[in-house]
């Protein structure tokens, strides 16, 4: 059976933007994987149509937001946090 998909995504190739110091979230990636195979791995746009299959897989991994606040070290405690 085949199906219609219509994936309209953002933050695809720019990443959301930290504050106050924080550091870029991560871009999200949008993927067919046709009949399920890793390896035949397609790497789709932010806005497309395609047909799909049965047994194809679309995977969406989702952006990241940015982050807030200069990062700390490890075991260091948070900006703004009792010491």
């Amino acid at each position: 059976m085949a199906a219609t998909v219509s994936p309209i995504t953002e933050r695809r190739v720019s990443a959301a933007g930290g504050l106050a110091g924080g550091e870029p979230g991560a871009v999200g990636e949008n993927w067919l994987l046709p009949g399920g195979e890793e390896g035949a791995a397609i790497r789709l746009p932010d806005k497309c149509t395609l047909q799909g299959r049965a047994g194809d897989v679309i995977r969406i991994r989702t952006p990241g937001g940015g982050g807030w606040g200069a990062p700390t070290s490890p075991g260091s405690p948070p900006s703004g946090s009792p010491a």
